[in-house]
């Protein structure tokens, strides 16, 4: 070939390259089509579904993987948009779609006017079998979501076949069905008319109960149940029973099984499987407040002493300025759930800056559980020696006690809404084995309040009342039944029972009227941690009160055994500017 035919050969396909290059270049440099979606008309719930049944809006803000899938979307969007309204009961809806291309990208647009809802005509619930007069089913007859003139919304059709359903199974109707399920929508009426028939079938009983364990009688077992053979299945009465034996503190594994494949004749029987746990329990605790100082604590419990399900504790605290050591034996009531009797026997001291007093006491109590409410009536045999200054008594007392308590929620660790409080009533009289005649009652509540949506800021609010009348002379009443104030739990800012009458030595000696009030705000500014600021006032009194009130600010730490709290507090009654540490540790209720 002809050196010079080569040269023209190769430099023109080196000019057809560059100019495919050049041809090629803006198709891969140039940018993807991009999808815009405008939903005009509906907002709230109705976009929400809209936007979930589109097909097509989950292209929305991506590249178009091809045209031809585009507009088969973009075409069965109408279809959806009208499934997406029928739901909240718009089923006659006028829909505008579009789609064009622009020189941005793609844009579809759909103008929807969901016109009308349909309202429901009739509600033709209809139950029958065993359960027809079952009370619950009739509440959910009186009480149905859906009612004639009500827009049709479906989510409550599906919860009125669902509250049917869910009592069935609670309530042992487990050959429960749906005879009839419908809704007819009378499109050119924009009428509803909606169609259920329930069978219940018959109600199964319960069988013979069977306690799989060796640690405890029978016959005492059996009065935690709350049901008997041949009664109605009700699962919650087995749940009850089941959280009741837990709380017991018997047993480490509590299992209460009805099986229903092995019911006969529609009677299931009872298995309920219990693990004991160990026999004694022991815990020992330490702590610090600024009122008692060091303080620490040891206890033992027989958690089951005999087959009766008898145990004991004792418990023995100590501090720099307190000294105790009880003894109770429990005997579980006819419903031990609810019902406990105890005999119990201490003896206590205290030597601090304000008393002086070593008391021993033997007792019986009753205690009773009701609702939210713990009632305690107890009668107490009590011998009390105290002096304040320089002058010492001692006082005998047969003391009837009479106790309410409510604390709600039940975990008190960390509280964002609740509250706590406890009423007690006591007296004497010297005609029943006592030196003195006395009545007194005393009140203490808590509350505790979130005013923030993020639970980031608790207001809390605290008092106490107490009153005592008294026939003879107030200085023969023990140091243990007379008022104080002041302290890490009284009014902050006044060291420990530091407020009250005082004699002419100007040593505290305590009052007959207790008033103490404190407000508290506490934020949060980590997950454990907050800061607090409070005013506390209060005052211990015989006869005119005199509040003392006192100030501060305080850190908090969310530990795992409570709330530590660390406060600095001034008496605004205290001579001088005295600032006082004040520190705490426990739950919130």
């Amino acid at each position: 070939m002809d050196p010079i035919t080569n040269k023209k050969n190769y430099f023109g396909i080196l000019l057809t390259g560059i100019l495919l290059l050049i041809v090629l270049k803006p198709a891969q440099t140039a940018e993807p089509a991009i999808l815009t979606i405008t939903i005009e008309g509906v907002e709230g719930r109705l976009r929400e579904n809209v936007e979930a049944h589109l097909g097509i809006n989950r292209l929305a803000g991506e590249p178009i993987p091809s045209e031809s899938r585009l507009r088969w979307l973009h075409a069965r969007a109408e279809d959806e948009i009208r499934r997406a309204l029928q739901p909240f009961g718009y089923y006659r809806p006028t829909i505008d779609t579009e789609l064009e291309q622009t020189a941005e990208g793609w844009q579809a647009r759909y103008r929807i006017a969901p016109g009308q809802p349909a309202r429901i005509a009739t509600v033709d619930l209809r139950i029958s079998g065993e359960g027809a007069n079952d009370p619950t089913f009739k509440r959910i007859q009186a009480s149905l979501p859906l009612t004639e003139g009500d827009v049709l919304e479906h989510r409550r059709y599906e919860d009125i076949k669902q509250a049917l359903q869910s009592v069935a199974a609670e309530r042992g109707y487990f050959d429960a069905r749906l005879l009839t399920s419908e809704i007819r929508v009378d499109l050119q009426a924009n009428s509803a008319f909606i169609n259920l028939h329930f069978d219940t079938g018959d109600r199964y009983r319960l069988g013979q109960i069977t306690f799989h364990q060796d640690a405890l009688a029978p016959e005492f077992l059996h009065r935690y149940l709350n049901f008997q053979p041949g009664d109605p299945y009700r699962a919650s009465a087995l749940l009850n029973l089941q959280s009741a034996l837990i709380d017991s503190e018997y047993f480490s594994r509590v299992e209460v099984n009805a099986p229903l494949d092995r019911a006969e004749d529609e009677v299931i029987p009872v298995d309920i499987y219990l693990e004991p746990l160990s026999p004694r329990r022991y815990t020992v605790g330490l702590g610090f407040g600024t009122d008692t100082g060091v303080r620490g604590r040891f206890s033992v419990e027989a958690r089951r002493i005999n087959r009766r399900g008898h145990r004991y504790r004792i418990n023995l605290l100590g501090s720099q300025i307190r000294y105790s050591l009880t003894g109770e034996y429990i005997i579980p009531g006819a419903d031990p759930r609810t019902d406990s009797y105890a005999l119990r026997t201490g003896f206590s001291g205290e030597d601090s800056d304000v008393k002086d007093s070593q008391t021993a006491l033997i007792g019986v109590s009753w205690q009773r559980q009701e609702g939210r409410w713990l009632k305690v009536r107890s009668l107490d045999y009590q011998w009390e020696r105290f002096r304040f200054g320089d002058e010492e008594q001692t006082t005998t007392l047969l003391i009837p006690r009479f106790n309410w308590t409510r604390v709600v929620p039940e975990d008190r660790l960390y509280v964002t809404e609740g509250s706590s409080i406890s009423l007690e009533l006591r007296g004497a009289h010297d005609a029943l084995l006592s030196d003195v005649t006395f009545i007194q009652g005393a009140a203490r509540g808590k509350w505790i309040k979130t005013l923030t949506e993020d639970q980031d800021g608790r207001i809390i609010l605290r008092g106490e009342l107490g009153t005592t009348a008294i026939s003879q002379d107030f200085d023969r009443l023990p140091a243990s039944l007379r008022f104080f104030a002041g302290g890490d739990r009284s009014v902050r800012g006044y060291s420990l029972d530091s407020i009250g009458p005082r004699n002419e030595a100007d040593d505290v000696i305590g009052g007959k009227h207790l008033v103490v009030g404190s407000l508290e705000y506490e934020h949060r500014l980590l997950e454990n941690w907050s800061v607090a600021a409070f005013v506390d006032s209060g005052d211990a009194f015989d006869d005119t009160v005199d509040l003392k009130t006192g100030v501060g600010f305080g850190v908090r730490w969310l530990s795992p055994v409570g709330a530590v709290r660390v406060d600095l507090a001034s008496g605004l009654d205290e001579p001088g500017d005295t600032i006082r540490l004040h520190l705490s540790i426990g739950p919130d209720l």
